[in-house]
This record gives structure tokens, C-alpha cells and sequence, in this order.
């Protein structure tokens, strides 16, 4: 499931509602920037031969091939995700268990961990797409402006 490698001396006690709002919000950011995956492909397969004539053909090749990847670990997210607020259980259930109830709140330090790593990698990305496709389109406009000239 989680490997807690790390020993944390101070966590912020959320309370279990708390927690499950912040995961269901993260599942949602997972469900928007994978509707926004299919965007970002559709919009560098439209413009494809735009991106060929006007830049570097390798980059662009490596910010694909970069959101791909990305793509891939939508998927295996979602699913600590899911386990997670599924885990919630143990912080409702009445029952004092520091041990477990310690366990898990390590565990939501690290999903958030991950979710922030997750979500500034794509954020990146997805800032490089635009700047391409920005700069691409600049050099098409200014190519037909001397051209019409």
C-alpha cells in the first residue's frame, strides 16, 4: 500500500472530515488535469506541423513524451487516493489506536507530499506546451505578415 520510510516529529492534526474533503479534492484534481490531458494532446497533434516548421522539433518530441509519461501515473494516484479515504475508517471508528491512527496520518503527509510533487511537475508541463505553442504561433504570424508585405 504506502511505505513510510520517514518519521515525522510534528503533523497538524486535521480532523477526519477535513481529510476527507482534501482527498476528495485531490481526486478531483486528478479527474480535471486528466480531462486536460486529452486537451493538451489534441492541441499538439492539431498544430503538429506548425511545431515541425517553427521550433525544435526535439523538444517538443520531449514535452510529449513528458505528459505521456505523466498520463501514466494518473492512474496509480488515484488509487492511493481511493485506499486512502477507504483507510479513513480508522480515524471514525471510535476506537483508540494511536498506533494506526499515527500510521495514517504519516501516510497523508506523504500523499500530500506526492500530490504537491504531482501537480508542480504537470504544472510545468503544461507551462512549456503553452510557452511552444505561444512562441510557434508568434513566428507563423509574423511569417505570413512579411509575406503579405
Amino acid at each position: 500500500m504506502y511505505t513510510n520510510q520517514y518519521k515525522f516529529k510534528y503533523l497538524e492534526w486535521h480532523s477526519p472530515e477535513e481529510i476527507h474533503e482534501t482527498t476528495i479534492k485531490w481526486q478531483s484534481e486528478l479527474e480535471f488535469m486528466e480531462g486536460e490531458w486529452y486537451f493538451l494532446k489534441e492541441l499538439l497533434s492539431d498544430n503538429t506541423l506548425l511545431l515541425l516548421s517553427e521550433t525544435n522539433f526535439e523538444e517538443t518530441q520531449k514535452l510529449v513524451s513528458e505528459l505521456l509519461h505523466h498520463k501514466k501515473g494518473i492512474p496509480e494516484i488515484k488509487e492511493l487516493l481511493e485506499e486512502h479515504r477507504n483507510a479513513l475508517e480508522v480515524l471514525v471508528d471510535g476506537m483508540n489506536e494511536y498506533q494506526k491512527e499515527k500510521a495514517f496520518k504519516d501516510r497523508h503527509v506523504l500523499l500530500e507530499f506526492k500530490m504537491n510533487d504531482f501537480n508542480e511537475h504537470y504544472r510545468k508541463i503544461k507551462t512549456a506546451i503553452f510557452d511552444i505553442m505561444k512562441t510557434s504561433m508568434k513566428k507563423r504570424k509574423q511569417k505570413s505578415i512579411l509575406n503579405s508585405q
